[in-house]
């Protein structure tokens, strides 16, 4: 298991390329960001080059926000075309830069539309988006959000839920993100979610509960959980998605010793 580090949140007081030499300075090999024309503003290229200059591997993106506003989103069928065209636009960045990864989320729920019929449409667009994803060598990770503190409105907020989709898309490109921050909001019992979803898990998000700051401040014993995961065979990326509450190099310093056991 690799640690990762999304530079959204830690060490977003400073420019772009500023936040990979600090990320890199603090010992991180993988970094992730969130839309290709948030942040970061040039190309997929222009990243690549700047992301070795670093020894860093750029590991994922993001395609649309959580609430559909930008991409459109899975669950309103009618925003199809629009979801395709930022898949495609996001996947070519990928391709461009590197990244081997990017995060699917689903939308808000759609007013007079059931839960089947949503379940439906997320179905449809998810088979049709690892379509493309096939086709670009790029993996997609299928994010539950919790719909109380965060992202109220979100579609899917059950882990169990995403596996499930996931094993209905049935594609090796389509796994599942489990942020273990939102999943202690919506659903505790992280270790058990965990261990019957592990088949489909491509990634972990992590933050302290309550209030998504540092891992060390919070209802999760993160050390055990993460030993539970390795006993399962996990060998992949296990990444911080928090708001530091103090200075974010010494927040970033003191979670990974926290992390690794070294206190």
């Amino acid at each position: 298991m690799e640690f990762g580090l999304c530079i959204e949140m830690a060490l977003d007081h400073l420019p772009f390329e500023q936040r990979l030499a600090k990320a890199a300075e603090l010992g991180f090999r993988n970094v992730e960001m969130w839309f290709i024309d948030l942040s970061y503003k040039g190309t997929g290229e222009a990243l690549a080059t700047m992301a070795s200059r670093h020894g860093l591997r750029i590991t994922n993106t993001v395609i649309g926000s959580p609430d559909g506003a930008v991409g459109g989103g899975l669950t309103d069928p009618k925003n199809r075309p629009q979801w395709l065209a930022r898949t495609r636009q996001t996947l070519e960045f990928n391709r461009a830069a590197g990244i081997g990864a990017t995060i699917v989320c689903t939308g808000n729920c759609v007013p007079h539309s059931s839960d089947q019929q949503m379940y439906q449409a997320v179905l449809d667009g998810l088979k049709a988006t690892a379509d493309l994803a096939e086709k670009a060598n790029v993996t997609l990770l299928l994010e539950p959000l919790n719909t109380t503190c965060d992202h109220q409105g979100y579609w899917l907020n059950s882990s169990d839920r995403g596996a499930e989709l996931c094993r209905k898309v049935a594609s090796p490109r389509m796994k599942l993100l489990f942020d273990c921050y939102h999943m202690q909001v919506m659903e505790g019992d992280l270790t058990r979610h965990i261990e019957r979803n592990i088949d489909v898990i491509g990634h972990f998000h992590s933050a302290g509960v309550p209030g998504r700051h540092e891992l060390f401040n919070g209802e999760v014993d993160y050390p055990f959980l993460l030993r539970k995961i390795q006993a399962m065979g996990y060998g992949g990326l296990f990444a911080l998605e928090y708001a530091p509450s103090m200075d974010h190099e010494d927040s970033l310093r003191q979670t990974m010793v926290y992390l690794k056991g070294e206190a």
